[in-house]
């Protein structure tokens, strides 16, 4: 890692403890807990989630099957949007499944693994 990358990961762990500071003060941690939660994933990232091609993400899409948003004219995904939305309309099984908070760190880690293999992949 270079001099410049060191300095600026030190001010974004600054900026990072500093914002962590001020919303103790002013939020639960509940809703601490439902900000942590808030992780978008690009169309390939939806796709590997859901163990299918990108082509059938974009299918959904343009079929309005699947929960999407839009940043910059691209489609995103909300993590946990798209958890719920692979669980069954009458779950009778609601008792065993994990919390969402456990489900998307669980996902979130296996999302990392993706990203780190492409970048190896990649030679980055």
């Amino acid at each position: 890692m270079s001099d410049n990358e060191n300095l600026a990961s030190v001010h974004v762990n600054d900026v990072a403890i500093e914002v962590a500071n001020i919303l103790a003060g002013r939020i639960t941690a509940k809703q601490v807990l439902k900000l942590l939660q808030i992780v978008f994933l690009e169309v390939e990232e939806a796709a590997d989630l859901l163990r299918v091609k990108p082509k059938t993400v974009s299918t959904w899409i343009s079929q309005g099957r699947i929960p999407v948003r839009y940043a910059g004219g691209r489609p995103i995904f909300l993590l946990s949007e798209l958890i719920n939305w692979t669980l069954p309309q009458h779950d009778t099984h609601t008792a065993h499944r994990l919390s969402e908070a456990t489900a998307g760190k669980i996902a979130l880690s296996r999302l990392a693994i993706n990203r780190e293999r492409k970048d190896l992949d990649a030679g980055l």
